[in-house]
């Protein structure tokens, strides 16, 4: 095996049998092909190759690929498994397991000109070891698209604040359009948006006093913009006729005075009810999805991501999770993140939320396993709350931590104390129905998913567990034909979700609907070939501690009336 030497201007090289790790690419080649590899398996490499022949503790490897993150073994493991299969048949010769101990890097032997070099320079290349790995970790985190600016300097404005600065926004006063009332309606309008809006985590909200001066100047977007150091502007106006309000309302790039989103927003008799609640609330609601997708800056080819780069697309991947590759790639940026701040409670919380998010939608490994990920889970939230007390969004996660573990009134009381203080949060009222539902409150449940529907009805993930809960909390109420319709209206809106088909075969087989049930059934199987009443039981074995097991118990006969496979 032979270095390069580590110059100020360069980051070293290595050789071992056909592969060369050029650190300076973040790259690793077989006989001059690129091997692909994830960043942090990349990073492993970079320190097996800095420290060969030592047994490496676990403990050490997860500190130096990991640096200030809480991890479990398995991150570890599956990097291991993936550096294995890239290496190929000389894996196992390289990277050798001892048990109870670690893992040891043996390359293979160098040739006799790089065993000359490194004989005649001992002591450089031993000292040349810690600063090799270092400057090679960093640099592997450019691998697969993950580049942190500056991860090796104080950045000059902390991680949290940056986020805060891309989801930032002004609310300009509502102008009005005919109607005999005066311009203050149009401001309190303003003012309640402001006010909830404020409530939105990572979101930084001009006051309303410093908007009103620039608006009545007459100033554009884009000079709103620049004085008041923000992104976006709230623009909208206010019609009045009798008891009838009207209200239209634009979410616009300070940057290029795009609008980025636009709604108008009707009332017939406002003297009925807090409408300017409902609308703030509503409003809230949307521009929280929208300043999310809009803090993500498009990707030129050969930009670098930054850290709030990192942070932000991962909880865009988390808000649209599809897949168990989306909760491990936002982990990974996550990680990313970390590595260029530690002290983020934004990037600590995200890396929680991936860990929760893959156990409690695709629960992968064994008892042991699971449990350890959801301890690091907790830590990790822990340490986001240590750094920012009130980080609102670590504190609801708290919820799902305590869902994991069974305790149902601890997550309620958690989900309803965020709720208070999030109000526009209609994940929250998700999963205050969930908890209800494994309460035994079946009856309580529809409530809560018509108001998160209410306030996001045009968020695909939310709409289809929304009303999915819905439905199972009919069937577990004994009401068959309520829940067979919002399986029905479940299944039309996610039609690549099989839960609702699976619903509806179960209560078409119950009724003695045999060729609905299969239709429904074979429905669901093309969707998902692996179904099975064990994997289903598995995905919500949280159901079987609910007060109503019963009602459980006959939905899994139903699938298996229907022809599901055990």
């Amino acid at each position: 095996m032979g270095a390069h030497d580590l110059h100020d201007d360069a980051v070293p090289a290595t050789t071992f049998g056909p592969f060369t790790l050029d650190l300076r690419r973040a790259l690793l080649t077989r006989a001059g092909q690129p091997v692909p590899l994830r960043p942090k398996t990349l990073a492993l490499l970079t320190y097996f190759a800095a420290h060969p022949g030592r047994v490496l503790r676990k403990q050490e490897l997860l500190a130096a690929v990991w640096p200030g993150v809480v991890v479990t073994d398995d991150s570890l493991s599956q990097c291991v498994r993936e550096l294995r299969a890239a290496l190929g048949d000389r894996a196992e010769g390289m990277i050798r397991t001892v048990p109870r101990r670690g893992y040891v890097f043996e390359p293979d032997a160098p040739c006799e000109a790089e065993a000359a070099t490194v004989s005649s320079q001992p002591t450089s290349t031993v000292r040349r070891h810690g600063a090799w790995a270092a400057a090679g970790i960093a640099a592997a985190l450019v691998a697969g698209g993950i580049t942190i600016m500056g991860a090796r300097q104080a950045p000059q404005r902390p991680l949290d604040e940056g986020i805060k600065a891309r989801r930032s926004i002004a609310v300009m006063p509502f102008t009005e359009q005919q109607g005999a009332y005066a311009g203050y309606f149009g401001e309190s309008v303003a003012e309640d948006l402001v006010t909830e809006l404020s409530r939105l985590p990572d979101t930084l909200v001009i006051t309303r006093a410093s908007a009103a001066v620039l608006g009545e100047r007459g100033a554009d977007v884009r000079t709103i913009g620049r004085e008041l150091g923000v992104r976006h502007v709230l623009l909208g106006t206010v019609r009045r006729e009798g008891a009838a309000v009207q209200i239209n309302a634009r979410f616009v790039s300070a940057e290029d005075g795009v609008v980025l989103w636009g709604e108008q927003f009707s009332y017939r008799d406002v003297s009925e009810w807090d409408w300017r609640r409902d609308i703030a609330l509503r409003v809230a609601r949307v521009l929280d999805v929208r300043l999310t997708a809009a803090a993500r800056q498009p990707l030129r080819s050969g930009r670098q991501l930054d850290a709030i780069d990192a942070v932000v697309e991962g909880q865009h991947l988390i808000r649209h999770l599809a897949s168990r590759e989306d909760a491990l790639r936002a982990r990974e940026l996550f990680e990313a993140a970390l590595a260029a701040e530690p002290a983020s409670a934004a990037a600590l919380t995200g890396w929680a939320h991936s860990h929760l998010a893959e156990l409690e939608f695709f629960r992968t490994g064994d008892a042991k396993s699971q449990a350890a990920q959801l301890e690091a889970a907790e830590q990790a939230l822990a340490k986001a709350q240590a750094i920012d007390p009130g980080y609102g969004y670590a504190h609801c996660l708290r919820g799902h931590a305590l869902r994991e573990r069974g305790d149902y009134e601890g997550a309620l009381a958690i989900y309803e104390s965020y709720l208070a203080r999030y109000p526009s949060e209609a994940w929250a009222h998700v999963r205050i129905g969930e908890m209800k539902l494994l309460l035994g409150r079946a009856h309580e449940v529809a409530a809560h998913m018509a108001a998160a529907m209410k306030l996001s009805p045009l968020e695909p993930n939310l709409v289809r567990i929304a009303l999915y809960r819905a439905a199972v909390a009919e069937f577990y109420a004994g009401r068959d034909d309520a829940a067979y319709q919002r399986f029905r209206e479940a299944a039309a809106a996610a039609p690549d979700y099989p839960g609702p088909r699976l619903g509806m075969a179960a209560i078409d087989a119950l009724r003695g609907r045999e060729p609905q049930a299969k239709a429904h059934l074979d429905h669901a199987l093309r969707l998902r070939p692996q179904l099975s009443i064990t994997s289903w039981m598995e995905q919500t074995r949280a159901w079987r501690g609910t007060q109503l097991p019963g009602q459980t118990q006959r939905l899994a006969q139903g699938m298996q009336r229907a022809g599901l496979p055990l």
